[in-house]
């Protein structure tokens, strides 16, 4: 079975249990990560389809909620526009006339609910079988009167008498939206979309026993078992990966398993064995272009992290060299910068640290206008004014150049950078 689909059932079984043992809530919480509340919406959008296995109504809508006296109104306006082209097919269809009542002081969420009450009355089959609204607004201009929305549905509902009109929704499981709303229903549904991933891959393999499927399936298997902690066995992956990549004279390929697997013993104190990895990394990107620019950077920074600064420093400029070798402006600016911060405070002084930071900038003035905005430019510029002197000629001219640049407010833009890895 497709992994996907076998994803899918597990949620089918999952949401009848739910309902079957909640047959009276007017409204049902769906928790999980983020990609499982997906899958579950998923699920409901499979419910839509015409050979969906299913006698109930399943209706979601993705409506921005900007007021809680217009959102219902606005499923209503959807519904109606949907019962008209049915009924343009099927001119005997009785015609149905949705709710207009307005005197609720709170919101409007009573006139879907009657609504839908009319709609059972009218046709009497519906009313056998459950209708499930869902509702999962892009945007929520006001999370209280949403909630407040919410509770008048469930009133609502309660005053129509009936259990088959259902509100459905999906929040986190860990930092929950809706947390307070009673009369919920809430259930958790739960996904390893590593594991998941992995099965895909193996079922949509075209060719068993292709070398780069093979490789894909070895880099699969070593995240899942990262995710759940197995170092010693996403070791195991990453090794075959890097067999198989030697083998077929995948450099790419080879360059990213074996940085993985430098990630992955680093943190369990095998720093000597993650060093000959970067290494190899190293050989295997060869020189002159970019995965060799990234392996070289990615090595600094682990040098760093081990307070090995001065060999830090050795290959960030070697990252440099390659940078500009292959004219990757931005690689080469943000590694001069950070030679320049490792330069501060030893025996050269400021000398060097300015020399590293002045280049830095000549390199960004070459950019074009939104690169040089993503780049470290303001951050560097601010350190040269406090060492140039804020009263300074060169200072009041850098300062300039930077209002030039990004404008009078230029100074908001010198937070210190992340260290790139």
């Amino acid at each position: 079975m497709n992994p996907v689909h076998l994803e899918m059932v597990k949620i089918d079984r999952r949401w009848k249990q739910v309902v079957r043992e909640n047959p009276a809530s007017p409204l049902f919480i769906c928790l999980g990560e983020k990609h499982e509340v997906h899958l579950f919406e998923t699920y409901f959008k499979y419910q839509l389809r015409e050979d969906a296995r299913t006698d109930d109504m399943y209706l979601i809508h993705y409506q921005d909620f900007n007021d809680a006296q217009t959102y219902g109104a606005s499923l209503q306006a959807e519904w109606t526009e949907a019962f008209n082209e049915w009924q343009k097919a099927a001119p005997d269809v009785a015609d149905w006339q949705t709710a207009t009542d307005t005197t609720s002081a709170g919101s409007d969420a009573h006139l879907p609910v009657q609504s839908l009450s009319m709609l059972c009355q009218l046709y009497p089959g519906v009313a056998e079988h459950a209708i499930y609204v869902q509702v999962a607004p892009t945007v929520v201009s006001d999370f209280n009167a949403f909630r407040l929305w919410i509770s008048d549905w469930c009133q609502a509902v309660k005053k129509t008498g009936r259990t088959n009109i259902r509100l459905v929704l999906t929040d986190h499981h860990q930092h929950q939206t809706y947390k307070k709303l009673s009369n919920a229903a809430r259930f958790r549904v739960e996904t390893n979309l590593s594991s998941m991933m992995q099965n895909a891959a193996e079922f949509t393999n075209p060719k068993k026993g292709d070398p780069e499927a093979d490789y894909q399936q070895q880099i699969l298997v070593a995240s899942n078992e990262l995710a759940k902690g197995n170092h010693d066995l996403a070791v195991v992956a990453l090794e075959k990966a890097i067999r198989i990549a030697r083998r077929q004279k995948l450099n790419p390929a080879e360059v990213t398993a074996r940085l993985m697997l430098a990630q992955c013993l680093a943190p369990n104190g095998k720093t000597s064995a993650a060093h000959a990895e970067y290494k190899e990394a190293i050989s295997a990107a060869g020189e002159e272009n970019l995965v060799a620019a990234q392996i070289h950077m990615n090595y600094a920074s682990f040098l760093l992290s081990q307070s090995e600064q001065n060999k830090a420093k050795e290959y960030f400029a070697k990252t440099v060299d390659i940078a500009e070798e292959i004219g990757n402006d931005f690689i080469a600016m943000e590694c001069t910068r950070l030679i320049g911060q490792l330069s501060e405070g030893i025996l050269s002084g400021d000398a060097e640290a300015i020399r590293h930071y002045e280049r830095c900038l000549e390199i960004a003035r070459n950019m074009e206008a939104e690169k040089r905005r993503q780049s470290s430019m303001p951050y560097v510029a601010g350190i040269l004014i406090k060492k140039y002197g804020q009263q300074s000629d060169a200072g009041r001219a850098l300062n300039e150049e930077m209002q030039t640049f990004f404008g009078p407010e230029w100074i908001e833009l010198t937070k210190k950078p992340k260290t790139m890895k």
